[in-house]
């Protein structure tokens, strides 16, 4: 089973290949789970589809009951309809926007936060950061919301992995996106400071262990 239905937002430079499409044992067993609920902003009017990679799944399919069949919502119907039939200006231009926001979000990360680290994603609207560097613990997102007053994502939500990350929303304006890092950065900023600052006293200090030990070696 494969939830796929942010496919429709893949950015430029990336490529989407549907898992059914891998052939084999992915097309004999696979289902794609399609939806025009994130590229077009329909969620709410509940509606999806499920793609059957062969035909004993598709007669597997067939077998669920009446209520998966017929239980989409109809305004969800006719929305993703008209999305997926006279949307494909409007998606472009939104592909377009985000495009320009992953590459707004880490300008905005590197001049402000520089202590992240962030790899722009290659779909969506959603981005991760690395906020271990900060010094804020496994969850930053709790230091964000109390000290800069901005509600992001824990990355523990999502399981071990996203230890001393957040999640963000990047598709809104540049402003939003301007505001969201300010906000960051207020919360974090200090800390890294204080990491920067403690790294560098230690760098120091090595150092003047390395000239002083040799001499005392010396007269030894």
């Amino acid at each position: 089973m494969a939830d796929e239905i942010h496919a429709s937002l893949t950015l430029a430079g990336a490529r989407h290949t549907p898992f059914v499409a891998l052939g084999g044992a992915a097309a004999e067993h696979g289902v794609t789970l399609a939806s025009a609920s994130k590229a077009f902003n329909v969620a709410g009017l509940k509606g999806a589809v499920a793609v059957a990679g062969s035909a004993a799944m598709e007669r597997l399919l067939g077998q669920l009951p009446e209520s998966c069949h017929y239980g989409a919502g109809l305004f969800g119907v006719l929305a993703s309809l008209a999305a997926w039939r006279e949307g494909g200006d409007w998606l472009d231009a939104l592909l377009a926007q985000l495009d320009h926001a992953r590459g707004e979000f880490g300008r905005l990360l590197s001049e402000r936060l520089p202590g992240t680290r962030y790899i722009p994603p290659e779909a969506s609207f959603l981005a991760w950061v690395d906020c271990a560097g900060l010094g804020l613990g496994s969850d930053p997102a709790q230091v964000f919301l109390d000290r800069g007053r901005v509600a992001l994502n824990p990355g523990l939500t999502f399981g071990a992995p996203g230890d001393g990350f957040v999640r963000v929303t990047i598709g809104t304006s540049s402003e939003l996106l301007a505001a969201i890092v300010d906000r960051m950065a207020a919360a974090g900023t200090r800390n890294w400071e204080l990491l920067r600052s403690a790294k560098s006293h230690r760098a120091k200090q090595a150092a003047r262990w390395s000239l002083t030990i040799p001499h005392a070696c010396m007269a030894a």
